[in-house]
């Protein structure tokens, strides 16, 4: 393709993140065409990445035949019908994470989240086997928008264990937040889960990552065996003073422990009660080889600032409720924690023809564990695969 065109959905953090990451490919012609948003932000946004138009309506993307892809950032409620329904107009996707989800049905408690976590794992389950058959009927091309595979420090850990031929014995995650950039995230109708879902899903896909190259390179087979998680809402009836989460009927607390086929171990965590901006991290432990993979903060640069004077719109660290006093300061923050790169291999895999570093499979396994994991939580004991 000499010219790849890009019809976006979402005008939120995500969409920022993958518009920054459009204008930064290299060796590649990318044509910001249009932007599909709601809200006053939407002409404003269009304007400051340069798209050239714009629009409420979903269905301009998928009529106009110059657009090759459509990148969807939007709520996850939206995801599957806008996925089935790009692949269908013949439409390359890319989707960010999680892939799916369970929203409610006619029939079910006024709160999504009081139905069974079995009913709604069978639900994602029928939900991703459609999108699965839209994907190989179009022919076309599924890239799941996980970040942390791109990390630059996640690919270097990556590289070495395969040069080493490293066992990977344990990986260890924590994934902290003090709640979301959305709005909506404290419904399970809109978001499909609480911070196990936005969150948790991170290291869940890094780790099924991880222990699939190791695998595949000794030349046997892997997955995972068993899945034990508990989660909660912690903050119920607590004074949050400075936390932002606001869970109605979903967890801001989760930790979930995998086993794989080889006996080896993944424990993985994610809190919306983290103060004091991200916490993202992964440890990987392995028979010849330790590694820590610290995403946020990256410590690239340190400042202090004793006022804040001039500082208006400048955001020195995500989350972090002032900028005064030490600073672990963010910076190229998309490129350390992986936005640029996975948006740069999905544009290299359609000039290129092969398969992304992330794509539906991942997308589809870190969806499925994920459900079980709600499954575990609810029935309180381990899950045997």
């Amino acid at each position: 393709m000499e010219k790849i065109s890009i019809g976006l959905v979402g005008a939120g953090w995500a969409g920022e993140t993958h518009a920054k990451a459009y204008e930064r490919v290299y060796g590649i012609e990318v044509d910001l065409k249009t932007l599909c948003a709601l809200g006053p932000d939407l002409e404003p946004f269009a304007r400051r990445h340069g798209f050239r138009k714009w629009t409420e309506e979903f269905e301009d993307l998928i009529k106009d035949p110059e657009i090759d892809v459509v990148d969807i950032a939007s709520p996850p409620n939206l995801h599957k019908d806008m996925i089935i329904k790009a692949l269908r107009a013949g439409k390359h996707v890319v989707c960010e994470k999680p892939l799916t989800g369970y929203f409610g049905l006619p029939g079910d408690p006024e709160r999504a989240g009081d139905v069974s976590k079995e009913k709604m794992l069978s639900c994602i389950r029928a939900d991703m086997d459609e999108i699965e058959r839209a994907l190989k009927e179009s022919g076309r091309s599924f890239f799941y928008a996980e970040n942390w595979l791109y990390a630059p420090a996640f690919v270097k850990a990556s590289d070495l264990i395969l040069k080493k031929g490293t066992t990977i014995l344990e990986i260890r995650s924590f994934a902290g937040h003090k709640g979301s950039h959305a709005g909506y995230v404290g419904s399970w109708a809109k978001s499909g889960g609480g911070t196990m879902m936005r969150n948790l899903i991170h290291p869940v896909g890094a780790a099924l990552y991880l222990k699939k190259i190791e695998t595949e390179n000794k030349g046997l087979s892997g997955g995972v065996a068993s899945i034990y998680c508990d989660c909660a809402r912690v903050t119920d009836g607590v004074d949050k003073r400075s936390i932002a989460a606001s869970p109605v009927d979903v967890e801001d607390y989760s930790h979930l422990v995998l086993t794989f086929l080889d006996g080896t171990k993944a424990e993985l965590t994610s809190t919306d009660l983290c103060l004091g901006g991200l916490r993202n991290n992964l440890e990987i432990y392995g028979n010849d080889a330790v590694y820590f993979c610290r995403f946020n903060p990256n410590n690239l640069m340190e400042g202090y600032l004793p006022d804040d004077r001039g500082l208006d719109g400048e955001l020195l660290m995500e989350k972090c409720d002032h900028s005064l006093g030490y600073q672990s300061i963010s910076l190229e923050d998309e490129l350390i924690r992986g936005y640029y790169g996975e948006i740069q291999d999905f544009m290299e895999c359609l000039r290129d023809k092969r398969e992304p570093r992330s794509g539906f499979s991942l997308a589809r396994e870190a969806m499925e564990i994920t459900s079980l994991a709600y499954v575990s939580a609810e029935q309180g004991r381990c899950l045997k695969l």
